[in-house]
């Protein structure tokens, strides 16, 4: 069964779009398992409170990375695995390429280093298609009231910097990855998602 990601910056609109596909999806009658990173698996939840403590100590990327990739190798075993067995549709919030915009690009971690690490980590379970939405840094603020991101990965980052990596990640892989343009309403958005993923599976599968 297909397996999908949806990336971008906090606010840019991933996690309402992913609900509103997995909604409709299901609507079709199909089964449907929307999970995200980190948090999808008992390790995920267990890292993301790591991240959100607030008495936790400074990380680096590199830390930071280390951590993400062992709640993904859980994440992947435990939950997307079994899922796509069961022949269940699989959406994901973040998946390998927020690791890389976030602890990667233009950091002092090696991308060497990432796509090792994301090899052994994720083996062949990858993608079928990747929603790359891509938003300004300043919209996305204005979008979230000007509060600071909710996302503990992104806090105190510099926004425009993640989303040239989302832009650099997608560009590396365009037979899997597909910029959306964020910035329209979500209905708009969502239409250009939905024309996209009919493309990709016209075939029927799924």
């Amino acid at each position: 069964m297909p397996f999908v990601s949806f990336e971008g910056i906090d606010g840019c609109g991933k996690t309402t779009q992913l609900d509103r596909l997995a909604s409709r999806l299901e609507g079709e009658g199909k089964i449907v398992l929307r999970t995200k990173e980190p948090g999808g698996g008992a390790l995920g939840g267990v890292v993301r409170a790591i991240f959100t403590r607030k008495d936790a100590p400074p990380m680096s990327h590199m830390e930071q990375m280390l951590l993400v990739n062992a709640a993904r190798f859980d994440h992947v075993r435990s939950v997307i695995i079994p899922a796509l067995a069961d022949g269940a549709w699989v959406l994901t919030d973040r998946f390998y390429d927020s690791t890389f915009a976030l602890q990667v690009f233009e950091t002092d971690v090696p991308t060497a280093l990432f796509e090792m690490l994301r090899d052994a980590v994720v083996g062949e379970v990858r993608p079928d298609l990747t929603f790359v939405l891509d938003l300004p840094a300043v919209s996305a603020h204005e979008r979230r009231g000007g509060r600071p991101s909710d996302d503990p990965l992104e806090q105190h980052r510099d926004f425009e910097r993640i989303r040239r990596g989302f832009r650099a990640a997608a560009a590396s892989d365009p037979a899997r990855c597909r910029l959306i343009d964020a910035s329209g309403s979500e209905e708009v958005v969502g239409a250009a998602i939905h024309r996209e993923l009919w493309t990709r599976f016209s075939d029927g599968r799924g």
